[in-house]
């Protein structure tokens, strides 16, 4: 089994690799979802995520959202068979290492980069809807800085691949299908 983790700052296309994985059929476990589950356990607004998200780092270390998302990885990997599995939203090279470690040679960290402003970027989160995104610029300045500070920038550097979203949506979901077809076509050895 191939096992993509998708890394890249707020908005760079991480949850639109995973929309394609699904609409492929490929199983996704995304990490925010233990951070929304935990600001949901708290009772806490969630605009208050990055904030619990940076507080478990610290008190039980920078992979704690690997680690948390370890049991979700393997009940959706029992439940669902398949060749390719995405997880989405690593945010630091502690994870990295965590997952690798723990999921062993088919765990691959694919890079999604984007050459864009942080205004095109914070346009794109504004018109994502999600509840959990911000809703100033300052804020996603804040976030990008929090996330590099759990060692994003390192998480990406270490990326076997990268993905450039540059252009089109279209044209960016061609290359992501194109990737899991490429790991479809390794795990049945053509």
């Amino acid at each position: 089994m191939r096992i993509i983790a998708f890394v890249g700052m707020p908005a760079s296309g991480k949850s639109e690799a995973s929309k394609v994985a699904k609409d492929a059929g490929i199983p996704v476990v995304t990490m925010g979802d233990v951070i929304r589950r935990e600001v949901a356990l708290r009772g806490a607004d969630p605009a208050d995520g990055g904030k619990i998200a940076d507080e478990l780092r610290k008190t039980e270390g920078m992979d704690a959202i690997a680690k948390r998302c370890m049991d979700m990885i393997r009940e959706k990997m029992n439940e669902t068979p398949s060749k390719v599995f995405v997880i989405d939203g690593v945010r630091g090279i502690a994870e990295v290492d965590y997952f690798k470690e723990h999921l062993g040679d088919g765990f691959m960290l694919v890079s999604i980069a984007i050459d864009s402003s942080i205004g095109e970027r914070f346009d794109r989160i504004v018109s994502r809807k999600r509840e959990d995104d911000m809703d100033n610029i300052d804020r996603l300045r804040e976030r990008d800085a929090r996330e590099i500070g759990w060692g994003m920038g390192e998480a990406i550097a270490a990326s076997d691949r990268i993905i450039e979203n540059m252009s089109t949506i279209d044209a960016y979901h061609a290359k992501i299908r194109e990737l899991f077809n490429e790991m479809i076509a390794e795990e049945d050895g053509n």
